[in-house]
């Protein structure tokens, strides 16, 4: 059966080539072991096609069989079922994680230590404390200006831990609210760049003769990470097009299509709430899961009292701010209502010193009145205490400590109803603070445990993906000295035809 003269140096030539193109491509895999977002990549090769057809007068062509390998192209390896799995789960990761940082800051904020730096107390526990402790004193002496001067004092300092309290989540939740704004800013230039990675793809497709399963690698991992990062942000799925292009949904809206994109919009309202909608169709863009979720959920936080639809059920800065609020305006009730200012001619109290009440702005500056919603953030002690400790004192003098009992007694033992927008509590001070600080620390408990099995989880689905798509120092080793031998077996082959030829051309009798 005849053949080509050359047949063979064809077929050593398409594996010299086809070898020193999967050395390059381990070369690369090694250049980019440290890479973020590489992807591995293999030289994909099959025996090349045997040309020819049927005929009457050609029956058959195993003449030309065994024309050597050809290369399809240069492959990616990755899994789209893992890819899907890591970004369903970075964004369950991203929502928990998120969620347990900001618990996290609003219990920095709102603990209560028995005793802190150098002995001092911190806290409203510990205010309320050193409050009744300071009455304890008084009481023993009623007439005593010092002794009224330090209960003073000890009410100063409730009102100002109330104060540093309502400072302290309205400050973390306005530096929250910033960086929802720079993550914004984030994900809609990650958006912007996905659309400009897609069309740079497809005319790579185009005019580099490119297909789905062979294209431009580089440019797709620049787009996966892309993907994969925006993940952390919402639940995130894309669908591959036959352009090479990808339609990304982000929170089940379209954001990434061919060369365009959406863009989110921050939008932080009159009462203080934020919201995330596209700006093609107002949609809520923070409706799933992920860091947009959670951060958006806990600053409009108010619990199951939501008072406007931008407020969410979760119990977040509103609803603990709500709580100390109903500290602050029972506190005052209390406070304004048990030393006796005037009386009647039976001798019942008619009228009783105003203690604390809430700052209001005047012409001449600040006063405190005793008169408006008193909250928190406004409690303060009102003028006449600060002015004169003295004004605690009976007119005569007297050491008739009944009121401070009475107010020791409210302080420590009555029941009192606290009252928010989400729920009630009735107790004392410290079993209210207990509860709400006991809510805080289960809400955080809760967070940070689903986060940490998340977590698990993403990093298990991590190293399968990187088992699949990752760099193995061992492994590229193991292909360099397979493809390296597979080339000297392609060259040693050309040497032995050229023997063969040497043989027919110079030593066979013509």
């Amino acid at each position: 059966m005849s053949r080509p003269t050359f047949l063979g140096f064809e077929a050593a030539k398409t594996g010299v080539f086809a070898s020193q193109k999967a050395l390059d491509i381990v070369g690369n895999n090694f250049s980019n072991i440290n890479t973020e977002g590489y992807t591995r990549q293999r030289v994909d090769q099959t025996s090349q096609s045997v040309a020819g057809y049927y005929s009457r007068l050609k029956p058959d062509i195993v003449s030309l069989a065994g024309m050597g390998t050809y290369i399809n192209g240069v492959a990616q390896l990755r899994d789209e079922r893992l890819d899907a799995a890591y970004r369903n789960e970075a964004a369950n990761s991203g929502y928990f994680n998120q969620q347990s940082t900001m618990f996290t800051e609003m219990e920095t904020i709102m603990q209560e230590l028995e005793v802190g730096d150098e002995g001092n107390g911190y806290g409203l526990s510990f205010a309320v404390k050193s409050l009744y402790t300071a009455l304890q004193d008084w009481a023993y002496n009623a007439n005593s200006e010092t002794d009224a001067n330090v209960f003073a004092n000890a009410v100063s300092n409730v009102t100002q831990t109330l104060n540093r309290l309502s400072n302290g989540l309205t400050d973390s939740a306005n530096q929250y609210k910033e960086t929802v704004r720079t993550q914004t800013d984030t994900v809609n230039q990650m958006l912007l760049d996905i659309s400009k990675l897609n069309d740079s793809i497809r005319r790579s497709m185009n005019t580099c003769n490119y297909n789905t399963n062979f294209g431009p690698n580089e440019l797709k991992d620049q787009r996966n990470l892309l993907i994969d990062k925006l993940s952390e942000y919402g639940k995130v799925r894309t669908e591959e097009q036959p352009d090479g292009t990808v339609i990304v949904q982000f929170n089940g809206h379209k954001c990434v299509w061919d060369a365009e994109c959406d863009a989110i919009n921050y939008q932080e309202n009159t009462d203080g709430t934020i919201q995330l909608n596209w700006k093609t169709n107002g949609a809520d863009a923070a409706n799933d899961i992920g860091i947009f979720k959670a951060a958006v959920d806990i600053i409009n936080g108010r619990g199951i009292g939501v008072q406007s639809s931008t407020e969410s059920t979760v119990n977040g800065y509103r609803y603990y701010q709500d709580k100390i609020d109903s500290f602050a305006r029972v506190l005052t009730d209390v406070l304004n209502n048990t030393f006796p200012e005037t009386f009647d001619a039976q001798g019942n109290p008619l009228t009783y010193k105003k203690l604390t009440g809430g700052v209001i702005e005047t012409s001449n500056g600040f006063s405190v009145s005793p008169t408006i919603l008193v909250t928190a953030k406004n409690i303060s002690i009102t003028k006449e205490l600060t002015d004169d400790s003295s004004y605690l004192l009976d007119k005569d003098k007297s050491a008739d400590n009944t009121a401070i009992l009475e107010l020791i007694s409210k302080l420590t033992k009555d029941k009192h109803l606290f009252e928010s927008a989400s729920d009630h509590f009735t107790g004392t001070f410290q079993e209210f603070v207990a509860d709400y600080t006991g809510t805080l620390g289960s809400d955080n408990g809760y967070v940070s445990g689903r986060y940490k099995t998340s977590q698990t989880l993403l990093n298990e689905i991590m190293d399968r993906k990187d088992e699949v798509s990752g760099v193995s120092e061992h492994e590229e080793t193991t292909f360099m000295m397979t493809y390296n031998r597979s080339f000297q077996a392609a060259a040693r082959m050309m040497t032995v035809m050229d023997d063969l030829l040497d043989v027919i051309i110079n030593r066979m009798a013509v």
